[in-house]
């Protein structure tokens, strides 16, 4: 057997972004929080409805 080296974690550094989703057919505007490294969501809020 070989040894596994230790996982390295990082502490998520969140990046303000701002996409376009749809939800059951409705476009909407989303503000999402993600890391800038791993490109992880961190956190997602509608913000409005865009225009269709």
């Amino acid at each position: 057997m070989t040894a596994q080296p230790p996982v390295k974690l990082h502490e998520h550094v969140a990046k303000r972004v701002h996409v376009l989703m749809q939800r059951s057919g409705i476009p909407y505007e989303m503000e999402q929080q993600v890391c800038t490294s791993c490109r992880r969501i961190l956190d997602e809020k509608p913000v409005k409805r865009a225009a269709a």
